[in-house]
């Protein structure tokens, strides 16, 4: 946990995104190369997934989803999932429960920064990682399964880091 920094520390060690909502236009710092945003459209069109004939037992829709998701992975690194069957109920309460966290003022949310080595916490611009222009997101990793205990491990993370306020977000 980086509670220990002062805000002084975490103004100058971190971007704040709630600063670009405040801001008229996109700033400069953001805009990329049109021949990189040309290249990432390209890219970035996610496969579409159709999980419904896996859910029915479908052996052919099966094997088309499976070679799907293969082909996303090795090219993209993910994609989309329709059919999937999870209650809309559910995901809008995760995206309800995602909104509140990332509406905490950023001395809050970097109270869980993610560390060198470690792969759950917090994240901002990720400005360390480019050297001129800034991707306009923020991120918040966390273990949704462990194989070696039954414990409500996401729960488990909420609680442990940003307490009981967010207990329902696990």
């Amino acid at each position: 946990m980086v509670s220990s920094l002062n805000h002084q520390e975490v103004q100058s060690r971190f971007f704040d995104p709630s600063w670009l909502q405040m801001q008229p236009h996109v700033p400069m710092s953001f805009v990329w190369p049109k021949e990189c945003v040309v290249d990432a459209n390209e890219e970035f069109q996610a496969p579409m997934v159709d999980l419904g004939g896996f859910l029915r037992g479908d052996e052919e829709a099966t094997n088309v989803a499976v070679k799907l998701i293969r082909k996303a992975c090795s090219s993209h690194g993910f994609f989309q999932v329709i059919n999937h069957g999870i209650d809309p109920l559910l995901i809008a309460e995760a995206y309800e429960q995602m909104d509140a966290f990332f509406k905490l003022p950023i001395n809050r949310k970097v109270s869980i920064h993610k560390t060198p080595g470690s792969v759950w916490g917090y994240s901002g611009a990720h400005a360390d990682r480019f050297s001129s222009k800034l991707p306009w997101k923020e991120t918040l990793s966390f273990p949704f399964h462990d194989n070696n205990t039954l414990e409500p491990v996401v729960t488990t993370f909420f609680n442990s880091t940003l307490g009981k306020d967010f207990e329902q977000a696990g």
